[in-house]
């Protein structure tokens, strides 16, 4: 392999978004003000107070379509006859991702975070 190759290989993988990456945006938060992360994320689509604790909760839910691969077809001819078989292929699907954040607030300030779904990923 090329070192050309490699260094854009390594570029490539360094760009990906992962959940690593997402929690590390997340930490930067705790200790901020809440104002500050309403000003940056907009309003949460929820809120909830207990305990003298606020819970700011931020959702997102998008669709992509991925589309189906066509099978392999083989012929065969015996005697007078041609059979086809298919392999492989797949339908055409749309996935569900989302991501859903919650932050904990006290006394005005970010304490804790959470999330969960399978689109809760950052590339910074």
């Amino acid at each position: 392999m090329s070192r050309l190759s490699i260094v854009i290989l390594t570029l490539m993988l360094s760009a990906c978004a992962t959940t690593a990456k997402y929690e590390k945006i997340l930490d930067t938060w705790v200790g901020e003000d809440e104002l500050n992360l309403v000003r940056k994320w907009g309003p949460p689509q929820q809120s909830y107070e207990t305990s003298g604790h606020r819970f700011l909760v931020y959702s997102n839910d998008r669709n992509v379509f991925v589309p189906g691969q066509a099978p392999t077809y083989q012929t065969s001819v015996i005697g007078n006859t041609a059979y086809t078989n298919s392999y492989g292929g797949s339908p055409a699907m749309n996935v569900n991702l989302s991501c859903t954040t919650t932050f904990e607030i006290a006394d005005g300030k970010i304490t804790t975070w959470s999330y969960r779904g399978n689109d809760c990923k950052a590339t910074d």
